[in-house]
């Protein structure tokens, strides 16, 4: 529902929450199914010892007579890939079969639409008619603050309290500061979907460039701004003509969006980190202890001139300006560029596409360059991506939880933990997600590795994303933010380790460049420029925000440009605070002096 939903599609699946107590309304189905939790070990926190009758019943609750939940999602029935067998959709699948028969829950689709915008508009007049919202669905910006206002939704508090998993409170707590936009009077009425938040900008280099020029990476900024001019200026790629620049860079969206982001170089100049392109990011916090916008600090002239200076210099592509993400990648994919900051998870798209021009096109990652003053660092990416809400008549939030907890506490893989379903133990469901042959758990490549066909999840041997079939009540997507970093260390140091928890199978199979980029980002430990805003649109926000990031980008644009000299910016910023600008900073300073 973002433009972050690219992106989405690459993360690993995940999900988050937690459960709690033997619920009154539920039995347990011990006698009938005969496996026992993982183990009678203590609980995931070891805070609350139970008894080991107790603790089995967490997994393995059933709900009798079955309780209904009805959601809504969104599905194009395209980008999702194989997310379904045959004959199998989104409202008549194997898990939902699974959820009835197991856990005791049907789920009903009040609807599904083929467009966010379709969705938002759906739930507008849900809410002005006032018909029935489904029981729980995901729901983000305006929406989400109508439903809040018209108080329509469920407060959280108390279910997360006696619900919960123990380890999915402190989530909550930890990252607490994500959650301003969910909360009201004090008290939370969503459950985020985080990211898994490994997704800060490496610096991605062509290693042949180097070693045709006989470079070293560079360390610093003026390292970094010499292999510009010599990727440039010196026939890299060897073919007699000069055809190449430094730098593949998006600057449509300005300095900071999904890929191709030069938030590093902010951060080697500055602690002050930008955003032109969403209003709600990023707000530093000075040294007063109030927020103001990145994108107006008078450091932020710094990282113009540079901008500038490399844009005149031809280190950089004359059309950036005008380029998104994925068309800026194009320019290093074809082999015109040497150098784009990214994700790690750009080895494999778009700069593995560069051997396709080139087989010994060899971007590789490096960590970032530290600025004069010793600054090196990266932007936070936000941490949610959207929230679950419940409808305030919802009766069943118990069961909701039961599932949730479920998918947690598999993503979480514990031991000992007395949510964990031992059904799970090697995927979700076999002949979907996995398939076991000659003793082993197969998660993909099963030609490779021998299965036959007819025991393959799929009749062209792909890898089912079974993520759309799991998630139904759920809302979002979610990660366990950061809960990669132990599997990536492990096959770091051992590629050919055999991969146990389900974290470790995903991890597994990376691209080794991915795999190393992953490494660069968690062994470079930078500072990370946080945005200290995650409130809600504020009023001004809404009737002036467009007009303001129009104004910051082309003012932006204008100076790395040379359209307008840098003393241009003093201009600027006068404009974006007598437009709104200012009334914006002291609506963001008055929930923050509510909220921190």
């Amino acid at each position: 529902m973002s433009r972050y939903a690219k992106v989405i599609r690459l993360l690993t699946l995940s999900i988050a929450i937690g459960l709690l107590p033997i619920l009154a309304a539920c039995t347990n189905s011990n006698n009938q199914n005969s496996a026992s939790p993982t183990s009678t070990a203590n609980s995931p926190s070891a805070t609350e010892p139970a008894k080991a009758e107790e603790r089995a019943e967490l997994w393995n609750q059933k709900f009798d007579p079955p309780v209904t939940i009805t959601t809504a999602i969104v599905d194009d029935g395209t980008s999702r890939g194989n997310a379904f067998k045959p004959g199998e959709s989104m409202e008549d699948n194997m898990n939902l079969s699974w959820m009835k028969d197991n856990i005791g829950i049907n789920v009903k689709f009040d609807f599904i639409v083929t467009k966010p915008e379709d969705y938002d508009t759906k739930l507008r007049l849900l809410l002005s008619s006032g018909g029935k919202l489904p029981d729980a669905f995901a729901a983000g910006n305006d929406p989400l603050q109508n439903l809040l206002a018209a108080d329509k939704l469920m407060p959280l508090d108390e279910a997360i309290e006696k619900y919960a998993h123990p380890e999915y409170k402190k989530m909550l707590e930890k990252y607490d500061y994500a959650l301003g936009e969910v909360k009201k009077d004090g008290k939370i009425y969503g459950l985020p979907a985080f990211f898994m938040g490994d997704e800060g900008t490496v610096m991605w280099i062509r290693k042949d460039w180097l070693e045709n020029l006989g470079l070293q990476p560079p360390q610093t900024l003026d390292e970094f701004e010499n292999v510009l001019k010599q990727f440039t200026e010196n026939d890299p790629d060897q073919n007699g003509k000069k055809d190449t620049i430094g730098l593949a860079v998006p600057l449509k969206e300005g300095p900071w969006t999904w890929m191709g982001q030069t938030d590093a170089i902010v951060a080697a100049l500055t602690d002050q980190m930008i955003n032109t392109y969403d209003v709600r990011l990023f707000w530093n916090k000075g040294a007063d202890g109030k927020l103001s916008y990145g994108a107006i600090h008078p450091d932020a002239k710094l990282y113009l001139e540079k901008m500038r200076d490399w844009m005149s210099n031809g280190y950089m592509d004359k059309e950036a300006g005008i380029k998104d993400p994925s068309k800026a990648s194009e320019l290093a994919a074809s082999g015109k560029a040497g150098i784009m900051f990214g994700p790690f998870w750009m080895g494999d798209w778009p700069l593995g596409d560069a051997t396709k021009n080139n087989p010994d096109a060899d971007f590789q990652p490096y960590p970032l360059p530290a600025g004069p003053n010793g600054l090196v660092g990266r932007a936070e990416k936000p941490l949610t991506q959207g929230f679950t809400v419940f409808n305030k008549d919802f009766k069943h939030i118990d069961a909701w939880f039961a599932y949730f907890n479920k998918i947690f506490a598999k993503k979480l893989e514990l031991e000992g933990d007395p949510y964990f379903d031992p059904r799970w133990k090697d995927g979700y469901h076999e002949g979907y997600d996995y398939v076991k042959f000659n003793g082993k758990v197969i998660k993909g490549n099963y030609e490779e590795t021998g299965v036959p066909a007819d025991q393959w999840p799929l009749k062209d041997g792909g890898t089912m994303d079974i993520r759309f079939m799991m998630t139904n009540i759920l809302g979002n997507f979610t990660s366990i933010p950061h809960s990669n970093i132990a599997a990536v260390k492990k096959f770091l140091a051992d590629p050919n380790a055999e991969p146990v928890t389900s974290m470790e199978f995903d991890v597994k199979q990376m691209k080794k460049r991915q795999l190393d980029a992953a490494g660069v980002r968690i062994n470079q430990t930078v500072a990370e420029g946080k945005n200290y805003y995650t409130g809600p649109m504020t009023p001004t926000m809404k009737s002036k925000g467009e007009l303001l990031k129009k104004l910051a980008t082309e003012s932006y644009l204008k100076i790395i440009y040379g359209e307008k000299p840098v003393e241009h910016f003093d201009e600027f910023i006068k404009q974006w605070l007598n437009n709104g600008g200012q009334k914006i900073t002291d609506e963001v300073n008055e929930w923050y002096a509510k909220n921190q």
